[in-house]
């Protein structure tokens, strides 16, 4: 229900953007979990937090018995000063990582604990749209019908929001030739009954070339104002979102988005040494993605669908200008995938349940490339269809039988798939859920899957870029070679084992202090990956690797091979900590001094309006409340520690039986970058209050050795760098507010990536530089600078009296 007295009597004048958003929601019936921080009073500006009634599931909580590992409030959210869903995942990047997986992606995202057809369902909801965020380990992507390699990430809306949001941002490498900046406008709306939200996004930064930067080069011709650092970019996207309670409690969601966006780049002199040369690209896309989800007695079931049509060109400029190369590629892609989670019987220790997935999905690459006149193509489709069945079983509990074992649920689960160009694959799995005591979480998991060759592995254009830099390990200089990248539709699938324990803890009641900890041990038989120069691999596969008789590097095909096998090992520790600050309150008199310049003071004693409900009473702080929060006062403030460490204990890689086994800890290199670093560390340290916040971000790896055939090995110095954020919720700067109106609903922003300018450092034997690791090379940008400006826009005064008769006509008997 719309606390509406209190939205329009200090809704315009000094609450944060959140406020000017939304009226607060209802509150609720719930509870957190097991892992949840500890409460403190809700004093939040322009919101509510639920009631908290123990023993109880919390609106929106993720199926299951597994508590979260963190728990994010709204105050904890903003204090990150990210401004939509895609910042803060960006910003909290250390605590939702995952050593498991194939590397690289995001967690798995769901909305009010359920699935979501793709990112783009959420990606740029304003940050103050939510009301607590989750982070849960990988086990709990199986009961939505997911595989257990990437954490979990669940976000919970307000019941209740609405928002306009316009956003410019501009800045900059601090040591020049590099621009960027991003413009957007957010629109969204939030019922109990559905939500709607558009966005339009452009955005763009300059070209950056060797000449802008400390580069030394010993060529005759100096080229580097042809060669770029980093290319132009140009990007415009729209993207709308509509979810609506159909009937009964079923809901659909559809999201749709366009884009467009272009690049180029320069690649050097021709032979005449007269053009430069620049290689173009394009690419457009369309996507289409929907949701249902409903409930069926005890069950939850939900579908979701995609459709994705995308078209790249490339354009590389040769020394003949009537005959350049050009290369084409049209993917389309569609899935749909149908899920059901419920209990199967009772056992003593509680419900067995079981999630049951099917789907199917479709991909279909078609390519073209003309290079010297000669013209070849590349047609390759993916048809697959899939099942997946999870059983959670409750062995103990410790309020039932077998107390003394604590919590403990087991797990088992299965996949199958059959794909059109890879055949049958399988999955299987298996693990355990205990919580010997209170605050304390164990987590065990073993899997075994098989997984394919992406159809972009497999069927991308080939394309050749003249003049590539490389170093060759072999010779231990650098070379200029043809780099050769694109598919290679000879790979195969390949097949892991993942064993996985850990758990988390929190050792104090009373304190968010939070300590987790996971060790995982991954094997590999045909991993896929890409192509060095590195000796061994040249040994492996010869034909990849073309050399004059001078024995120079002249070209090198980087395109993916099978490897014969890998293992890794990793431990990954860390520690996360928050803790509420006291917010200042203005005086009685200021209040009263914004009510009389805003117009929104009612007579102390006056009568409700009809259908107006009366201010709560009995909260804590004593305050005066508007929009269901405060007029400052309370623990709205954060305090913010994170620490992360990855420590990678084995990495050894097999290229083909009979080959020395390759230890990318112990002198090989990974790619162009250097070994595997042992230690891979990240830290956040933050602080908000009073509308003014701050946040420094931490990474450091330590050094690598690179063994070179020649016998000059290379070192790779420990790197560390710092990421500092600045921000000011202007509408909560009270006297500035009353002074400039136009500010409320306002804030700015100061990012500096990179703070101390910090580079790599590379040496060889002699203490010299190689040319291919001059630091400019290995981070063109260093420091940047960004600031950026939003404002959230109030919705009209009527918006505000038809919510009223609404809420009235709602509550009124049917007579």
């Amino acid at each position: 229900m719309f606390l509406t007295r209190h939205a329009l009597l200090l809704g315009a004048a000094t609450l944060p953007s959140a406020v000017y958003a939304q009226q607060a929601p209802e509150a609720e019936t719930g509870a957190s979990t097991a892992a949840a921080q500890p409460s403190v009073p809700s004093e939040d500006l322009g919101e509510e937090e639920e009631i908290v009634v123990t023993g109880q599931r919390a609106r929106g909580s993720v199926i299951g018995d597994i508590p979260p590992e963190r728990t994010f409030d709204s105050r904890d959210v903003r204090a990150t000063g990210a401004t939509n869903i895609n910042e803060l995942l960006e910003a909290l990047a250390p605590e939702i990582g995952s050593a498991r997986g194939r590397g690289g992606g995001r967690p798995v995202l769901l909305l009010n604990g359920q699935r979501i057809s793709g990112f783009r369902e959420l990606r740029d909801i304003p940050t103050e749209a939510i009301s607590r965020m989750e982070v849960l380990p990988e086990e709990v992507a199986l009961k939505y019908g997911y595989r257990p390699d990437q954490r979990v990430v669940n976000i919970v809306l307000r019941q209740r929001f609405r928002s306009t949001v316009a956003e410019v941002a501009g800045g900059g490498a601090s040591e020049g030739g590099y621009l960027n900046g991003r413009g957007d406008l957010t629109r969204l709306i939030i019922q109990r009954d559905g939500r709607t939200g558009f966005n339009v996004r452009a955005e763009g930064n300059g070209l950056l070339t060797e000449s802008e930067r400390d580069i030394t080069s010993t060529d005759i011709i100096d080229d580097s104002a042809a060669r770029s650092l980093i290319g132009s970019r140009r990007l415009l996207r729209g993207s709308a979102t509509h979810n609506q309670q159909i009937f009964g409690n079923v809901s659909a969601t559809l999201n749709g988005e366009i884009e467009h966006q272009e690049g180029r780049s320069l690649i050097g002199l021709s032979d005449r040494l007269l053009d430069t040369l620049a290689r173009n690209t394009s690419t457009d896309s369309a996507h289409l993605g929907t949701t249902i989800n409903g409930n069926v007695a005890q069950w939850r079931w939900n579908v979701t669908g995609n459709a994705d049509l995308a078209r790249s060109m490339t354009r590389t400029d040769r020394d003949d200008e009537f005959d350049n190369d050009r290369g084409r590629t049209l993917i389309a892609s569609g899935d749909l995938v149908a899920t059901a989670n419920g209990k199967l019987f009772s056992l003593p220790a509680g419900d067995a349940t079981t999630t049951v997935r099917v789907g199917a999905a479709t991909v279909h690459l078609d390519s073209k490339r003309r290079r010297a006149g000669a013209v070849t193509s590349n047609d390759l489709g993916r048809t697959s269809g899939n099942a997946a069945v999870n059983l959670d079983l409750p062995v103990s509990r410790r309020n039932r039988d077998f107390a003394a074992l604590g919590n403990l649920t087991l797990n088992a689960n299965a996949e199958v798939e059959r794909l059109s160009d890879f055949g049958t694959l399988t999955t299987l799995g298996a693990g355990a859920n205990w919580s010997p005591m209170e605050r304390l979480n164990l987590i065990s998991s073993w899997t075994r899957e098989e997984g394919p060759a992406t159809i972009g592995q497999l069927g991308d254009p080939v394309l050749e870029t003249p003049g590539a830099r490389i170093f060759d390990f072999t010779t231990g200089e650098t070379a200029f070679v043809t780099a050769i990248t694109g598919g290679n539709p000879d790979l195969l699938a390949d097949r892991r084992r993942v064993f996985k324990i850990g758990g988390n803890w929190q050792p104090l009641a009373e304190t968010d202090l939070t300590l987790r900890a996971d060790y995982v041990r991954s094997t590999i038989t045909r991993p896929v990956s890409g192509i060095s120069a590195m000796p061994a691999i040249e040994a492996a596969f010869p034909e990849r690797f073309l050399r004059d008789d001078a024995g120079e590097l002249v070209s090198v095909d980087l395109r993916p091979v099978n490897f014969d096998r890998a293992r890794r090992d990793t431990l990954r520790l860390g520690l996360s900590y928050s803790k509420p600050l006291k917010s200042r309150r203005p005086s009685q008199a200021f209040i009263d001094q914004m009510r009389a310049q805003f117009g929104r003071n009612r007579p102390q004693g006056a009568p409700a309006a009809e259908g107006e409900r009366p201010r709560r009473e009995g909260r804590e702080g004593g305050a005066f409340r508007g929009g269901g929060g405060q007029f400052g006062g309370g623990n709205r403030g954060r305090l913010t520690f994170s620490l992360t460490d990855t420590i990678n204990l084995v990495d050894r890689v097999t290229i083909r039986p009979g080959v020395p086994e390759l230890d990318y800890l112990r002198g090989e290199a990974v790619g162009q970058f250097g070994g595997r670093p042992r230690h891979e560390v990240e830290a956040q340290a933050g602080w908000s209050n009073n509308g003014l916040g701050a946040r420094l971000s931490a990474n450091w790896r330590s050094g690598t050795r690179v063994d070179s055939l020649a016998g000059d090995d290379l070192r790779f110095s420990p790197l560390g760098t710092f990421d500092l954020r600045l921000f000011a919720n202007l509408g909560e700067q009270f006297e500035l507010v009353r002074k400039q109106p136009w500010l409320r609903g306002s804030s700015v922003r100061l990012e500096v990536n990179n703070l101390l300018n910090s580079r790599p450092r590379v040496r060889n034997g002699a203490g010299e530089v190689p040319r291919n690791y001059q630091a400019d090379l290995l981070d063109p940008l260093g420091r940047t600078v960004l600031i950026s400006f939003r404002k959230l826009f109030l919705p009209p005064r009527s918006f505000f009296r038809r919510q009223r008769q609404e809420e009235r006509q709602r509550e009124t008997p049917t007579r």
